[in-house]
Parts: structure tokens; C-alpha cells; sequence
């Protein structure tokens, strides 16, 4: 009996191992995608498919899939006296403040207005948060180094379309927003797109950054500034201030960091910034190309400029400091547990002005008021609190990481969770974009135990 115990525990074990959740984890973010394509492809023969028809089922699967492998690992990690982590408590609070806004919503069960497609439900705050549990388990090298190939794989494929759709050449049609000649790659919508290419050129950049480390063929090297340029043109294709706002906290992130560790470790870091220069002079160049032959800046910056010059407020950033207000001034009535989860629609529709027809968003269109607002200040505490964490032993780890491996990778995420969360400051969380910041922030927070069982 021992014996069959101890064989069920190891077969256990390896099911829920750190390379079961990495395999998986790849699985949802870079088949995700390639079903978008496959999807596309099928609209053009049946009208009954639209854009992104699966996504949101596809996420929702993981989702359970996810949450059950965690609930196994938790079981097996108390079964053994494994020791509890920081980020084990932060997954448990995630969990529980979603459950609070969703038991005590004023609009119970409507998630972004009812839209499948634009909507985040339960099952895709589990899969959310399944994703931050698989980033803290996976410590491998060669493990992170793949997920960094990967991320700068899916931000290829993305930019192929994001590229066609410059020339209006699409592969379907825009299921949300979309201009003229502008890039929304397989997102569905120009921002979205923009939130996702900022967030991947940064994974991009930082493994040409780092390439004498990381990259032994000379051919890819020389490669990845190229690809990364091309990258970044998709990026200003998509026309989204937000995302030039990223791209400078990520140009601000590296400047920094760069001339912290050249003085602390000089010949070192020389090699890094090196190829610093050599990639942002390239971004330069495709900025000036893009200046001169398209509309992308200049199209922006008009833009900018009449929201301010127009002297409403509340029109500046398309209408975003509207939104904001409406929001905010929900919170005092409703601090605890929000107006419910992803239900940001409520603050309008319970406006005694409100009538029928009058503008109205799904989104706050800033991530931290979103979350202030549909669930809570506690809420928005518990994941400011997250945030600050993974940020503090990120930089703990670049500062005083011994492998150079280990501080390098950290480096790389640590950038990406620096676009990312700049921009939120101007962008909406949609499951498809958002998933792969989820699987970022858990790799780069620390993965301090906190208590451990008597033996």
C-alpha cells in the first residue's frame, strides 16, 4: 500500500510539474492566435462565424483546466509540507475579491454588457490568475528562454496581418473599432492591438538586448533588430497613443536600468547597451519613415492637440476623462465590492440622466480605475499591492541576482510589466491581450515562502 501510495503521488507529481504548467500555459498563448487565423478564415465561408468566435470559450477552458492543476498542485504541496510563498497568498486574494464583486453585483451575471467578445467572466478571471500561479512555478532557463522565443513568434504573426491591414488589406473584418489603414493584427480592435505590440516589442527588444547571452546564432542576431523594427512600425500602424506612452516607459525602463548596472558592473553591461543603441536607433528610423511617408504621427498628434485645444476635458484621450468621472464618482456608494465584476456599464445606466441612446462605455479604459470601480477599493489595494511586490524583488533580483541567466530573464519581464502597466493607465483589460501580462507578472515576482509545516 505505501508503495502504490508513493507511486500515485509521483505520477502526481510529474502531471502537475513545473514543465506541465509551462507546456500548458504555451499551449493557450501561442495556440490562442492560431485559432484567431483559423477562425478568420472560416467567417469568409460561413456568416454564422465571426472574429474571435472561440477565444472566449477557448480561455474559459483553460480557465478550469488551470484552476484544477493549481487546486492539485495545492493538495500535493500540503500532502508533502511543501513549503507556502508570498505569491500562493496573492492567488488566493485575486480569487476571493473577484468572487466578492461577482456574489454582490448590481447587475448580477452581466459582464460588459452581455458582449462575448469584450466581456471578462469568472472563467476568464481563473484563467487570469492560473496564468500569475504558472509564472511563479516555471524557474527554468531554458524554460523562460522559450517563452521569450515564443512571445517574439506570436508578435510576428501578429504583425503580418497588423502589416496587411495598413494597405486595408484584411483577412475578414474588424469585429470592434477600426480606421482606415490601420494595423489591428488578430485583436479586433486598433488599441488592443497597439496594448499587445508595445507589450511584445519589449520581450523582443529585450532578447536582442541581451542576445550575446542569450542567442548563439549569429543570423538570428543580426535578425532580431530587423524584426523588431518591423514590429514597431505595426506598433505606430496601429495608430494608439497608448501605445507610444508604453513604448516610452519601456525606452525610460532601459535608459535607466542600463546606467544603474553600468555602474555597478561596467564591463558587463557594456555589450547590453551597445545593443541598446543599435535597436533604438533603428526604432528612430522606422519613426522617421513612418513620420514621411504615412499619417501615423502626424494623424495622432493632430488628433492630441485639438482634445486639448478644445478646452473640454472631458473629450481629452477620446473621451476618457469622462469616463473616468463617471466612474469615480460611483465609488464612495459603492467602495466594498464595486457596481461587480467587469459591469463598468452599470455607472452609466444607473445615471438618472441616462437615456437611451447617450454615450456609454463597457470599459473604463484604465485598468486601475476599472478595477477600483467594478470591485472595489479593497480589490484595487490587493492588486496594487501585487504589482508593487513583483516590482520590488523584480528589481531586488537585477540588482542582486548572482546567475546572470536568472538576472537577465528577470531584466526582459521586468521591461515587458513596465509597458504593460503604463499603458493600462489608458487601455481596457481584454482576455486575449491581457492573458500574456498575467503569465509575465508571475514570472517576475519573487517566489518568497513564507511558512513551512512542522515536521
Amino acid at each position: 500500500m505505501e508503495g502504490n501510495s508513493v507511486s500515485v503521488n509521483s505520477n502526481l507529481d510529474r502531471l502537475l510539474s513545473e514543465k506541465s504548467f509551462y507546456r500548458v500555459v504555451l499551449c493557450l498563448l501561442v495556440g490562442l492566435p492560431v485559432v484567431e487565423f483559423i477562425t478568420e478564415i472560416i467567417t469568409r465561408f460561413d456568416d454564422r462565424i465571426i472574429p474571435s468566435f472561440f477565444e472566449p470559450q477557448i480561455i474559459s477552458l483553460f480557465g478550469i483546466l488551470g484552476t484544477l492543476m493549481t487546486v492539485g498542485y495545492f493538495i500535493s504541496s500540503f500532502s508533502r509540507k511543501r513549503r507556502l510563498r508570498t505569491c500562493d497568498i496573492f492567488y488566493f486574494t485575486l480569487i476571493l475579491f473577484m468572487a466578492i464583486s461577482g456574489v454582490f453585483s448590481l447587475n448580477p451575471g452581466v459582464f460588459s454588457g452581455d458582449s462575448p467578445f469584450y466581456c471578462e467572466n469568472p472563467m476568464h478571471f481563473l484563467a487570469y490568475y492560473w496564468l500569475f500561479f504558472a509564472g511563479t512555478l516555471i524557474d527554468s532557463d531554458k524554460y523562460r528562454k522559450n517563452i521569450l522565443i515564443c512571445f517574439t513568434g506570436v508578435a510576428i504573426f501578429e504583425s503580418i496581418f497588423g502589416f496587411l491591414h495598413t494597405f486595408d488589406i484584411e483577412l475578414s473584418y474588424s469585429l470592434y473599432y477600426h480606421a482606415e489603414r490601420t494595423a489591428y493584427g488578430l485583436t479586433q480592435n486598433s488599441n488592443f492591438y497597439g496594448a499587445l505590440m508595445v507589450f511584445l516589442i519589449a520581450g523582443a527588444s529585450g532578447l536582442y538586448i541581451f542576445s550575446d547571452k542569450l542567442v548563439s546564432s549569429k543570423a538570428i542576431k543580426c535578425a532580431l533588430p530587423i524584426v523588431s523594427a518591423f514590429l514597431f512600425y505595426t506598433m505606430l500602424g496601429s495608430r494608439a497613443r497608448l501605445a507610444w506612452v508604453g513604448f516610452a516607459a519601456l525606452t525610460a525602463f532601459y535608459v535607466i536600468s542600463l546606467i544603474i548596472m553600468y555602474r555597478k558592473d561596467m564591463e558587463a553591461v557594456k555589450p547590453a547597451i551597445k545593443h541598446f543603441l543599435i535597436l533604438w536607433g533603428a526604432y528612430f528610423a522606422v519613426f522617421l519613415i513612418a513620420f514621411i511617408f504615412t499619417d501615423y504621427i502626424r494623424e495622432a498628434t493632430v488628433r492630441t492637440y485639438w482634445e486639448v485645444a478644445n478646452g473640454d476635458a472631458d473629450k481629452i484621450g477620446s473621451d476618457r476623462f469622462y469616463n473616468w468621472k463617471m466612474g469615480l464618482m460611483s465609488v464612495p456608494k459603492h467602495w466594498l465590492s464595486g457596481v461587480g465584476l467587469d459591469n463598468y456599464r452599470y455607472v452609466f445606466i444607473s445615471d438618472p440622466n441616462y437615456q437611451e441612446g447617450m454615450y456609454l462605455q463597457d470599459k473604463a479604459h484604465n485598468e486601475y480605475i476599472h478595477i477600483l470601480v467594478t470591485q472595489g477599493v479593497p480589490s484595487l489595494l490587493n492588486y496594487l499591492a501585487l504589482l508593487i511586490f513583483s516590482l520590488i524583488g523584480a528589481v531586488k533580483s537585477v540588482l542582486n541576482e548572482v546567475d546572470s541567466n536568472k538576472r537577465t530573464f528577470t531584466w526582459i519581464f521586468l521591461g515587458m510589466f513596465a509597458a504593460y502597466v503604463v499603458q493600462a493607465l489608458f487601455n481596457s483589460s481584454i482576455t486575449y491581450v491581457v492573458i500574456y501580462f498575467w503569465f509575465v507578472l508571475g514570472l517576475i515576482t519573487p517566489r518568497t515562502e513564507i511558512y513551512r509545516k512542522s515536521k
